[in-house]
């Protein structure tokens, strides 16, 4: 399956292409971003304690060229990466890739600044251990018995939107300022969480009628 399939069946940003995030694992994720009149993907920043590797697979009108490949630093912000993301056509389609760490210590955090004053709104930092890291913890992003795992950085997306949304964190504490509420549609870090709950209960409701009735 490519990379142009995948992203066309998507339900998230960053989408994991592969089943596989385990210690050690490359793990390259999908982002499908386009324009429209009411598109608003907002900005944000992201830190990440691994390596990640972008390459854009096909652009229009973004500030990313078709072809583009380069290392992302590990605090970096993030948008559209559109020119005008209002603008029917407008595209970007990449994948960014990080490899896993083998070690204790994976952490990633995502910041919000305000649009004022360029303060620190919030900064949401969490540990981001792979299965078969030193520390991964089965219960940090879901259920031990998960036959799906979640993928750390969806998780944290949703806790990090949950809390730069609330009333105390969206104005600003140093100028007052009231922040936008961070659309997270665009994103669908919450679709991909909730799709993935709901894909481990069902498993697990199949697994129990199958129980029931073999005996």
């Amino acid at each position: 399956m490519s990379i142009y399939e995948s992203m066309a069946k998507s339900n998230a940003q960053l989408m994991p292409i592969f089943p596989y995030d385990e210690a050690g694992a490359m793990v390259p994720c999908g982002a499908m971003l386009y324009g429209g009149e009411d598109r608003f993907h907002g900005h944000f920043f992201h830190w990440n304690t691994v390596s990640e590797i972008l390459v854009a697979w096909g652009s229009s009108d973004a500030m990313i060229a078709t072809g583009s490949f380069m290392a992302t630093q590990p605090f970096h912000g993030v948008n559209s990466f559109l020119k005008d993301e209002k603008k029917d056509g407008a595209f970007a389609l990449v994948t960014i890739t990080q490899r896993q760490s083998s070690e204790a210590g994976q952490r990633e955090a995502l910041t919000a600044k305000c649009a004022s004053c360029k303060k620190d709104l919030i900064k949401f930092e969490y540990d981001s251990a792979p299965l078969g890291a030193p520390d991964y913890d089965a219960t940090a992003f879901g259920d031990a018995d998960d036959v799906f795992r979640q993928f750390s950085t969806q998780w944290g997306g949703v806790e990090f939107v949950k809390l730069r949304n609330s009333d105390e964190v969206r104005v600003c504490a140093n100028c007052g300022h009231e922040n936008y509420l961070f659309d997270l549609k665009p994103w669908g870090w919450d679709r991909l969480y909730n799709q993935t709950k709901i894909s481990n209960a069902a498993y697990h409701a199949l697994q129990t009628s199958a129980k029931e009735v073999l005996g």
